[in-house]
């Protein structure tokens, strides 16, 4: 059976190096994934807080990737084999047993995995060293330090890839081996739309699941209810699959109808093609919709995040004009609250911290590290609630002036049980670690972020302190005089709009880690779908040929093929753009309050145009070539 299955791998060496290609894309992408998880569990080199947040940032990550992987992964091994129904229906007819046509299957999937989840590991585990300096640049590791390398992420990306390879090929061939070999052969020639009852149900649940999870955001606002609800794209995505053959034919079946009034035989002869092999496109189209729809969520969250931070400064700051504090001396700001027509003054500061919200389980003491989150504390001089509100729904931001005391904002607090007259530690950047008491707790932590101390707080444990900003208020139709003797210190100023136009800026710009990983993610989406996409192609010859045959001319031919690039284009944009809407809806209601879903609309063109891009360059030139080759043939 071996050497059968080496000489069945050879004999189909097209649909098995459009497979290995994937595995290794996949094999490198999970290895790089395990790598960072692997360094902040170990934790070798890091202090218990940098540790948990370096998985905390893994763990993230891997959640998305690992769906996607899956899911990518199945569906080239599932086109791949597809394409053999007849293959195997033969094999059948001619005495094969079903339990020989399955080892065969297995036989090439093991072969696939075991050649390219290890060649492909190898680059992996390079590529996750050069994230290294960005960890560093965003804080989370040290300078200097170097991330763990071992053969776990190898092994847990073959004990990953290698059962969703085998399921995948099980399901693919699965038809062939259950029915008689003269029913085999007879249904061979054609791709049932018809789906199974559990293939139903279980699309049927994932698109409930996917719309119930995408309205989180009315029922708990803010980034906790926004993160939840972005997950309803992956869901409804992984819906529209299972019920992707059922969805193209009856897409075609309407267009099968309209092209016959185009009096258009290739637009009609491909739309039949397209009604006739619903799976077979499905294959094509949902890899697409994927690119689109997750490129699109990310970048929608990650804009309606800023936005809602600025709105939340623009509601809670009550100031006429922010002076640059970065290098003001202690005097300097006793003689701005001194100007005539000052009203009130109040300086923002930051200082780097580690945070455990919730308290010690004794039962996971051997975990405790993993407990602390990395963050900043926002430090506030005396007064400061006369000048910022933060909307304080519990307690009072001016308690905050006493030692030990902290005000958190309530995404902070969700799920712990935690309010006013409650404990919190914080582990200051010497090591120090404090028992904090929160006096207030607020809903605008996007603005002026989760955690609020005071002046005498960060200076009763030395901790080093970055002045950014002062904010001032002057008395009514002082602004200009206040303004002008500010200049005349030399200090920059600038409008309080102005101020919250760079914050939002600065923020869009400070997250080049989750870009680049993001990034990863789709070109790894990007090249599986083109390859897909020219791998199915490629097995057309005898369909182009027959085409060829039976009349059809070069130019009819090319028609067709375009005109499924472009039904393929569209089915994609639609289930893209229709997974995403739910999401968005629920984010932007969650962190802005209104339904209208924030858009990068330049991130979405351009996923767009890269969705119709790498349909007709993976689909047409292959189709042309493979008709050409037949016809020469």
């Amino acid at each position: 059976m071996w050497s059968f299955t080496r000489s069945s791998a050879r004999a189909h060496r097209a649909s098995m190096l459009g497979s290995l290609v994937i595995v290794l894309l996949a094999s490198a992408l999970l290895s790089a994934t395990g790598v960072l998880m692997e360094s902040g569990i170990r934790g070798s080199g890091l202090d218990p807080s940098s540790s948990a947040t370096l998985t905390a940032v893994a763990a993230s990550f891997a959640g998305t990737t690992v769906l996607v992987v899956v899911l990518m992964v199945a569906s080239t091994i599932a086109a791949a084999l597809r394409q053999r129904r007849r293959e195997f229906a033969l094999l059948r007819a001619v005495g094969a047993t079903g339990a020989q046509v399955r080892s065969m299957v297995t036989g090439e999937v093991l072969l696939i995995f075991a050649v390219g989840g290890l060649l492909g590991a190898v680059p992996g585990l390079a590529a996750a060293r050069l994230l290294t300096p960005m960890l560093v640049s965003s804080g989370i590791v040290p300078a200097g330090y170097d991330l763990t390398l071992s053969p776990l992420p190898v092994i847990a990306t073959l004990l990953l890839l290698v059962p969703t390879g085998l399921l995948a090929a099980r399901l693919a061939g699965r038809e062939a081996v259950r029915t008689s070999p003269t029913a085999a052969v007879r249904v061979s020639d054609a791709e049932p739309s018809v789906l199974g009852r559990g293939r139903r149900i279980t699309a049927g649940c994932l698109a409930v699941a996917g719309l119930a999870v995408a309205l989180v955001p009315f029922v708990i606002p803010g980034m906790l209810g926004g993160a939840a609800g972005a997950t309803s794209a992956l869901l409804l995505i992984s819906a529209a699959a299972l019920a992707g053959p059922a969805l193209v034919a009856v897409a075609a079946e309407r267009a099968v109808h309209a092209s016959r009034l185009t009096c258009s035989a290739s637009g009609h002869l491909a739309m039949v093609n397209a009604r006739g092999f619903s799976r077979r496109l499905t294959t094509a189209i949902v890899p697409l919709a994927l690119l689109l729809a997750l490129g699109t969520v990310q970048s929608g969250v990650d804009k309606t995040a800023v936005q809602a931070a600025g709105v939340q400064l623009e509601d809670g700051v009550r100031a006429d004009l922010v002076v640059d504090a970065s290098s003001l001396s202690a005097g300097q700001l006793d003689e701005i609250q001194a100007l005539p027509g000052m009203d009130a003054a109040t300086s923002t500061a930051q200082t780097a911290v580690h945070i455990k919200i919730e308290a010690d389980d004794e039962d996971l003491s051997a975990f405790d590290g993993l407990s602390w989150e990395a963050g900043a504390l926002g430090v506030l001089s005396t007064g400061a609630s006369d000048v910022i509100d933060p909307q304080v729904r519990s307690g009072s931001l001016a308690d905050v002036d006493g030692v030990d005391t902290i005000a958190v904002g309530v995404d902070a607090t969700f799920m712990t049980g935690k309010g006013v007259g409650d404990t919190m530690e914080v582990r200051y950047a010497d090591g120090t670690e404090v028992t904090t008491t929160i006096v207030a707790v607020y809903d605008r932590g996007l603005g002026f972020g989760d955690f609020l101390v005071g002046e005498s707080t960060a200076a009763a444990h030395g901790a080093p302190v970055a002045t950014d900003a002062l904010y001032v208020r002057s008395e009514p139709g002082a602004a200009d005089d206040v303004r002008a003797s500010l200049d005349a210190m030399g200090l920059q100023t600038q409008s309080v709009d102005g101020y919250i136009e760079e914050m939002m800026t600065t923020a869009a710009d400070g997250q080049s880690l989750s870009t680049v990983l993001l990034l990863a993610l789709l070109a790894f989406i990007a090249l599986a779908a083109a390859n897909t996409l020219a791998m199915l192609s490629a097995q057309r010859g005898g369909e182009f040929s027959l085409l060829r045959r039976t009349g059809a001319t070069g130019r009819q031919l090319t028609a067709m093929v375009a005109v499924e690039s472009a039904f393929v284009v569209a089915a994609a944009w639609a289930i893209g753009t229709l997974a995403v809407v739910p999401a968005l809806v629920g984010v932007s209601y969650g962190l802005l309050g209104t339904v209208v879903p924030s858009v990068d609309w330049t991130t979405y063109g351009g996923l767009a145009a890269a969705v119709a891009v790498i349909a007709v360059l993976a689909v047409v030139p292959v189709a042309l070539r493979v008709g050409a080759g037949r016809r020469r043939a």
